[in-house]
C-alpha cells in the first residue's frame, strides 16, 4: 500500500441559521470490525448501504457480485444469504447496484437497486446461507434509487440522487409515488474540478414520523413533515454546515440525535433535533472510516459501510485511487 500523506482539510467555520458549528470530542475512536475484501483494495467488493435485523446482525449488498452479505457482529465472518440478480438492459447486462437498505415488520429486506430504478426484496424465509434467496421487484419507478427508509405503515420511501424526488412505495408494493422534492444543486468539489449533484441521499425517520434527508451537494440535512397520505409538504432546512459536505447515510440514536456518514470527508457527524452540527470522528486516507457511506445503530455501538471512493480526503496524495487504507469494510464506533 501506498503510504497516506493526505491531511485534514482544514475548514473556514461560520454559523448557517441556526445550526452551530464545532467539533466534539471523538465518541470513541473508530476500528475496522472487518475487512470485507482481504485480499484486495482495487474495489473487487463494492459495499455502500448498511442495515441491522431484530437479531442485531448487520447486511450489506456487494455491488459487485450481487451478493446480500450477513454479519455477526460477535463473529464477523460475512456470509452470503441472498443475491439480486443481474438483468439484461438496452443489450447489456447489468447488476442492481443495491444501495440502501431497510426490514419491513415482516423482516423482509428490501434494497434500493439503483440501477433497476426499483426496490427489490428478499422475504424473511429466503435469508439463508444454506440457500441464498434471490430478490424480486417490489417497487417500480423510483429513478436513481439510492436511500431507502420505512415509515411506521410499512410504506417505503427512497431517495432518487441527483433528481431531488423522495418516492413513496406502497407498503404492500407497486408504482412509486413522489413524496417529496429537494430542489436541485451542484457543488464543486475542492480539487475545482469534481461535481457533486446529489441532493437527496441517505433518508431516516425522526422520533415524530418526519423524514429526514441528507443532502450530498449542499452538506445539509432536510426535514419533511408527511401527511396522512404520505405525501411530504415543503422541505425545512434543518442543518447546513461544511462538515456535512457529503453527506451520506444517516441514521437516528435513541436520544433523537441525527448521525451522519459523510463520506467526502472520511468522517462521522452528529446533529442534533435542533440543527447542532458536531463532527464525532475523522481521518485520512489511512483508515478506518474510508469513503463511510452507511451507519446503523446496534446496542452501545454505530457500524459503518466504507464505500472507499478515491474522493477528496479519501485520496491518496499524488493518486487517483485509494490504497491507503483497507479498502471496502465495516467499522465500529461506540458512543
Amino acid at each position: 500500500m501506498k503510504a497516506a500523506t493526505t491531511g485534514l482539510l482544514a475548514l473556514s467555520l461560520t454559523f448557517v441559521g441556526c445550526a452551530a458549528i464545532g467539533t466534539a470530542p471523538i465518541a470513541s475512536t473508530p476500528s475496522i470490525l472487518v475487512d470485507l475484501d482481504p485480499a484486495s483494495v482495487d474495489r473487487t467488493v463494492i459495499v455502500e448501504g448498511i442495515a441491522a435485523d431484530r437479531n442485531g446482525l448487520i447486511y450489506l449488498p456487494d455491488r459487485v457480485s450481487g451478493n446480500i452479505l450477513r454479519i455477526d457482529p460477535k463473529s464477523p465472518r460475512p456470509v452470503v444469504v441472498a443475491r439480486i440478480e443481474p438483468r439484461q438492459i438496452n443489450g447489456q447486462t447489468v447488476g442492481g447496484n443495491g444501495g440502501g437498505l431497510a426490514f419491513n415488520a415482516q423482516g423482509d429486506l428490501l434494497i434500493a437497486a439503483n440501477a433497476f430504478n426499483e426496490v427489490v426484496r428478499v422475504r424473511a424465509a429466503d435469508l439463508n446461507p444454506a440457500k441464498p434467496g434471490v430478490a424480486s421487484t417490489f417497487g417500480t419507478g423510483t429513478t436513481g434509487a439510492n436511500g431507502l427508509a420505512i415509515d411506521r405503515a410499512g410504506n417505503v420511501y427512497v431517495s432518487g440522487g441527483a433528481n431531488g424526488t423522495v418516492y413513496r412505495v406502497p407498503a404492500a408494493g407497486g408504482a412509486a409515488q413522489p413524496a417529496a422534492q429537494i430542489e436541485r444543486f451542484t457543488r464543486t468539489l475542492p480539487d475545482g474540478r469534481t461535481q457533486q449533484p446529489i441532493v437527496a441521499n441517505g433518508l431516516a425517520f425522526d422520533a415524530s414520523g418526519a423524514l429526514l434527508v441528507a443532502d450530498t451537494a449542499r452538506g445539509a440535512l432536510w426535514k419533511v413533515t408527511l401527511g396522512a397520505d404520505g405525501r411530504g409538504g415543503p422541505p425545512v432546512m434543518l442543518a447546513r454546515n461544511p462538515l456535512l459536505e457529503g453527506a451520506d447515510g444517516i441514521t437516528v440514536d435513541r436520544r433523537g440525535d441525527i448521525w451522519v456518514a459523510v463520506n467526502e470527508l472520511n468522517a462521522i457527524v452528529k446533529v442534533t433535533p435542533a440543527g447542532q452540527v458536531q463532527q464525532m470522528a475523522r481521518n485520512g486516507v489511512a483508515g478506518p472510516l474510508e469513503f463511510p457511506s452507511g451507519l446503523v445503530f446496534i446496542g452501545d455501538a454505530a457500524y459503518i459501510s466504507n464505500f472507499d471512493v478515491p474522493r477528496r480526503d479519501n485520496v491518496d496524495a499524488g493518486s487517483n485511487t485509494s490504497r491507503g487504507g483497507i479498502g471496502a469494510s465495516v467499522a465500529r464506533m461506540g458512543y
